[in-house]
């Protein structure tokens, strides 16, 4: 009856209306999956229709703004993940996720481990304690590919100094396209999501390193049990990835929340749930209530992050 009273006000809310989702990542990678399976979801079941539309124009930021300036009635909603953060803590976007978007959701992840490090098969590197040799060794020529201003940048940073290690940063665009550089030898490593780094592990064209862990208590990857996570291996690596849904900043609660119910039902229906946890991007949406509070806290520590890296703008 709740489910049913919900359903019942949102079909209200939106009648008539086809929502755009505004995704910025290319279509068939991990973000896009999650944004499709939940979106899809949404469509069948929660009364409104919600198209995805990939837009990925200027490193993400028109779809940024084109969400930012929408009308206030969420007929464009915005969904994304931490690296629209880094976008700004880096200097890429200059609006505040924080202060400038309504918090419909945050999808926090259910799973315990997060971005493999991954080598070339021909590089001799089957372990950790190899890889640090072989980047002493090459004394900072030893290539790792990033999405400048996403997630594997500021990982990169992070792993570099927990290591101890010099490592050549090169753009080298989303983790599809890093593998595809990684295989054809134009870097040397790369920090991929486990769902599309396991078929070129098991292909053994990559060999799987280490991968962060989630959360601070550490853990390895569903999707690739067998590989060790940094934690365990006595280094502090961890970045956990939560998903946003954002509005305008003149989108009323009344809408956010119920934008809100529309995905935290969705993520909690047993198929999607099974999905997206086989892809390695399981999750949970936060209360309502808790949205505001938890990207102001991401924001401000990736801030801090990339200060001390030196990777602000």
């Amino acid at each position: 009856p709740i489910f049913l009273r919900i359903m019942q006000f949102i079909h209200h809310l939106f009648r008539m209306h086809i929502i755009e989702v505004q995704l910025p990542a290319k279509a068939g990678g991990g973000t896009d999956v999650a944004g499709r399976q939940l979106t899809d979801w949404i469509s069948k079941n929660g009364g409104t229709t919600m198209t995805i539309k990939n837009n990925t124009d200027g490193s993400g930021v028109v779809a940024f703004e084109t969400i930012r300036t929408a009308k206030k009635d969420a007929s464009k909603i915005l969904f994304f993940h931490t690296t629209m953060l880094i976008k700004y803590a880096t200097g890429i976007y200059n609006q505040s996720p924080a202060d400038e978007f309504k918090v419909a959701g945050v999808g926090l992840p259910t799973e315990k481990g997060g971005y493999v490090l991954v080598v070339g098969k021909d590089s001799g590197v089957t372990d950790l304690d190899s890889f640090i040799a072989l980047a002493k060794e090459k004394n900072g020529e030893l290539r790792i590919g990033v999405e400048t201003g996403g997630s594997s940048h500021i990982m990169s940073g992070m792993l570099t100094k927990e290591l101890g290690i010099d490592l050549r940063i090169v753009e080298s665009g989303p983790d599809t396209e890093k593998l595809t550089n990684l295989v054809g030898g134009s870097i040397d490593c790369a920090l991929v999501n486990s769902n599309q780094a396991k078929q070129y592990i098991e292909g053994e064209k990559v060999n799987a390193i280490a991968c962060f862990s989630a959360t601070d208590e550490g853990g390895r990857n569903s999707v690739l049990p067998d590989v060790p996570s940094f934690k365990e291996l006595g280094y502090d690596l961890v970045f956990g990835t939560y998903f946003y849904v954002l509005l305008p900043k003149t989108a009323s609660d009344e809408t956010a929340e119920a934008v809100h119910d529309l995905f935290a039902s969705a993520a909690s229906d047993p198929e999607v749930k099974e999905i997206l946890e086989k892809s390695g991007f399981g999750m949970e949406f936060a209360p309502y209530t808790d949205g505001e509070k938890l990207i102001r806290g991401q924001q401000d520590s990736l801030v801090t992050v990339c200060q001390e890296l030196g990777l602000a703008q």
